[in-house]
């Protein structure tokens, strides 16, 4: 009797056993979280600085952020440090949209595997990059192009310029962050809705001054405003930098002269990331001004935000364009 009574309940025990380790294992995968640091936040790594800005000013305190790559991701590698990063992380933020060309080698590098993916492109319609345009449909969603290949170039991947693609952006991280630390939900959705309206304000104001632009076409360092174009009825005719990293050939210089000349652009732009000696030379040989665009693609976390290097975009655009 003693044996069978024990028999019992060590069948009982199992039996509890299976079941917590069930509902532990179906509870952290529908709404429940993961919080690795010892302060029991979230740990967010953004890719680049205008993710990070969007998801500060939704976690705020709620949540450890973090930056990955403190110069432009299309052109950068990564490191030992940058492996721990993510070693350490619930969750990871990415532009998307082929954006970030060595985030795959930087994941499969890393010993965590449970690091939750945010792709913040979802739900953007992406516009085609300039080499790829003459080749196909104009536009597509993030999730078609998964199928259509974005991740090998053929989409433009600089969507935040656009500041109603920097709503879709918002809304995603949101969405990831309630579902992932349900406990802050309605701390986020109420940061993330009024993010939002000051996004909608700047892109009031965007389009409020464009229309009054006396010429819309302009020629940009690199071949990242072609959103913000789109949306705001303006032409980059040309980009000083072909390819992002790679010093332009003579020939192409020529032709971006040639296209100078033609539109009658009175003033092309260089960013502040990169050396301004090229911009420089074409704007000395044809006696046109230079003026400073940046494609927000970095920035300083403690003086600078999106809204504000925007705002100083169209202050720039206004002075060259009016």
């Amino acid at each position: 009797m003693e044996n069978q009574s024990f028999s019992k309940k060590a069948a009982l025990m199992g039996g509890a056993i299976i079941i917590l380790a069930v509902l532990f294992y179906f509870g952290g995968l529908f709404g429940g979280q993961k919080k690795s640091s010892d302060d029991g936040r979230l740990t967010v790594i953004t890719t680049f600085f205008p993710l990070y800005d969007f998801t500060r000013n939704i976690a705020g305190d709620r949540a450890n952020i973090d930056i990955l790559f403190f110069q432009t991701p299309e052109v950068s590698s990564f490191t030992p440090t940058d492996v721990e990063k993510i070693n350490n992380a619930d969750m990871l933020i990415k532009n998307g949209a082929g954006f970030e060309p060595v985030l795959d080698d930087l994941l499969a590098a890393s010993d965590n595997k449970d690091i939750v993916v945010v792709d913040t492109s979802v739900g953007v319609a992406l516009l085609k990059s300039e080499e790829e345009e003459e080749e196909g449909e104009h536009e597509k969603t993030s999730e078609e192009s998964e199928e259509g290949g974005h991740a090998h170039g053929s989409f433009d991947p600089h969507i935040w310029l656009d500041p109603q693609n920097a709503i879709v952006q918002v809304e995603n991280i949101r969405d990831a962050l309630a579902l992932h630390d349900p406990e802050n939900r309605e701390f986020y959705e109420t940061n993330a809705e009024a993010y939002i309206r000051s996004l909608r304000e700047l892109d009031n104001e965007i389009r409020k001054e464009t229309t009054s632009f006396r010429t819309k076409d302009f020629i940009a360092f690199h071949p990242a405003f072609i959103y913000f174009s789109e949306q705001y009825g303006l032409h980059q005719v040309a980009a000083i930098e072909e390819f992002p990293g790679k010093e332009p050939s003579p020939r192409y210089l020529a032709e971006v002269m040639d296209t100078i000349h033609s539109t009658g652009v009175t003033v092309i732009f260089s960013e502040p990331q990169f050396s301004p000696k090229i911009v420089d030379q074409i704007a000395a040989d044809l006696e046109i001004a230079v003026r400073i665009l940046d494609p927000v693609e970095t920035g300083d976390p403690n003086r600078d935000s999106y809204v504000s290097i925007m705002k100083t975009n169209l202050e720039t655009l206004k002075e060259a364009m009016k």
